[in-house]
């Protein structure tokens, strides 16, 4: 027998008895798929539109282009579209100031561009010369710029910027689509948004280069900056955040007090307010305002308001004969821009009256009433917090003016608070404006101070002095590129945004069943007040939540 023969026996008993099957090998995880552009830079996209209301003018939706690049390369914009960048189209017509003409391209190359861009931004250098013999030696010349500018940078950051900085061939005026009549419907240049809508480039004067020689002469004394146009699109990554914060919320009542109407100086609404049980489900309220240009076409420094003065939002019970108006938000308009104004009201949630409510609407003042196309918009939701203000909020003090009788008659205020409070807020309104003192209040650091007890809540405003205060707040919603000196760090505003309050959170200072009291007193650099140091306009509450 051969040796096979003899185990032959024994092999077929194992078959016959089941001997284990050896362990499958355990399939490989997927490889997850590398993330797209947008999730790289934790933005959320957008769908490139093909429908729509098209145009060349401000607000209407760019339609799909083709583009010519000085290395003979096409760039189409649905091509290339990723959801979540936008683009900025650089002429070569931008220049230093009213008295020298000399191009920016020349003067500032891309580095300060960069410098103050988000990373989501295309930007396009395009010639408005009139013949291509002309417009051929400037964009060679910004192209070798380019070039070299993107060697100060490390490698990283090098690549990343040659693929989002375009210099187009040709000139501007020799194309026939839409673009020509872009770069001539505002100021010189256009971008498109992160919504693909057509925008207007603001001015580009820069704070940190006044020109003596320019106000010597009588010219708008701050020379241009190239990276000024990069607070655009910073400015757009802000509208986006917002309004994918509004697009999130559900169950939201909306109840509109103006739609659509061009209003300037005041203007008055009666609207219906949820009331009962319907209102006390929301812990929430915001108002959404928006304030566009009359005319919706023509440039803004042709129609938007050219001044930043204070506007309004206050609110009664209809029918209220005289007074009971309630401050429920401040704004200040721009410097010749549009602009758009989210606040949360929820402080003033219950000062709200149930039912009809008349709205007052103060726009600007009676001797320059500057209009715009309104929208506005009272938001009421639930969003989850587990409180609401209730009717134990107690109005606190208002301004006057600024001056050494500012704190007479400033008697302390002794509130209720309820055995069920969950939260205790300060929360005040609080800007300075005018004055022929230490350019008080407007740029003075005025100061407020609540005690409750032993605690004492301050409030200063140390950004007086900063220069480029309200210009780095673009993140934050501030208009950019505006036309006037919208800059400067100011006394609890900026040109272009709605009014930030003041919030401590005073829960650890009183005691829930108990009385508490309050006192206050405003300071100018931590000591008296000078007379003839304008006004402080103020709004203030304890705020408590159950």
């Amino acid at each position: 027998m051969t040796r096979l023969h003899r185990f032959a026996p024994l092999l077929s008993l194992g078959l016959l008895l089941g001997c284990p099957a050896a362990e499958p090998e355990p399939e490989p995880e997927p490889t997850p798929a590398p993330p797209t552009y947008c999730e790289a830079l934790e933005l959320p996209e957008r769908a490139f539109q093909t429908d729509g209301d098209f145009g060349s003018t401000r607000w209407k939706l760019a339609n799909d282009f083709t583009i010519e690049l000085i290395d003979r390369t096409e760039w189409t914009l649905s091509e290339q579209w990723t959801g979540c960048d936008s683009y900025t189209f650089i002429p070569d017509s931008f220049a230093l100031s009213q008295l020298d003409n000399s191009p920016l391209w020349e003067n500032d190359g891309v580095l300060g561009i960069i410098e103050q861009s988000a990373r989501n931004v295309h930007y396009f250098f395009i010639s408005t010369e009139a013949s291509n013999s002309l417009a051929g030696p400037a964009l060679e010349t910004m192209a070798e710029r380019i070039e070299e500018d993107l060697e100060e940078l490390d490698e990283e950051d090098a690549a990343w910027w040659r693929e989002h900085l375009h210099v187009v061939r040709g000139r501007a005026g020799a194309r026939e689509d839409w673009i020509p009549g872009a770069m001539n419907a505002g100021r010189d240049g256009f971008t498109i948004d992160r919504f693909q809508r057509v925008r207007e480039i603001g001015s580009l004067a820069d704070v940190e280069r006044f020109s003596s020689a320019l106000q010597n002469a009588g010219a708008w004394p701050w020379e241009n900056n190239l990276s000024s146009i990069a607070f655009e699109n910073r400015y757009y990554n802000y509208e986006a955040t917002r309004q994918d914060y509004l697009d999130a919320q559900t169950d939201v009542t909306i109840v509109k007090a103006f739609s659509g109407e061009v209003l300037g100086l005041q203007a008055f609404a009666e609207v219906d307010f949820p009331t009962g049980a319907a209102l006390e489900a929301f812990d929430t309220l915001e108002i959404d305002l928006q304030m566009w240009c009359p005319d919706q076409v023509d440039q803004e420094t042709s129609n938007c308001g050219a001044w930043d003065y204070l506007s309004h939002i206050y609110m009664r019970p209809a029918g209220t004969e005289e007074g009971g108006w309630v401050e429920v938000a401040r704004f200040i308009t721009t410097y010749h821009r549009a602009g758009r104004y989210l606040v949360d009201a929820t402080p003033l949630l219950s000062q709200f009256p149930e039912g009809t409510v008349e709205v007052r609407y103060d726009i600007s003042p009676s001797w320059n009433p500057q209009a715009y196309l309104t929208e506005m918009d009272f938001r009421f939701s639930n969003q989850g917090k587990g409180m609401r203000p209730s009717g134990a909020t107690t109005r606190l003090w208002d301004g006057k003016g600024f001056n050494s009788a500012y704190n007479d008659d400033r008697e302390d205020i002794t509130a209720t608070i309820p055995a069920t409070a969950q939260k205790v807020e300060i929360w005040a309104l609080i800007t300075g404006h005018g004055g022929a003192t230490n350019n008080c209040a407007e740029f003075c650091n005025h100061q407020h101070e609540w005690t409750i007890g032993s605690d004492v809540f301050f409030h200063e405003h140390d950004t007086i002095g900063n220069d480029t205060f309200c210009r780095d707040a673009v993140d934050q919603g501030v208009v950019p590129n505006q036309s006037g000196t919208w800059w400067f760090g100011r006394g609890g505003w900026c040109p272009g945004q709605e009014v930030q309050p003041v919030v401590f959170d005073v829960t650890d200072s009183v005691t829930p069943g108990s009385d508490a009291t309050i006192s206050y007193r405003g300071l100018f650099n931590n000591g008296a007040i000078p007379d003839d140091s304008g006004n402080i306009r103020m709004t203030s509450w304890l705020v408590v939540y159950e």
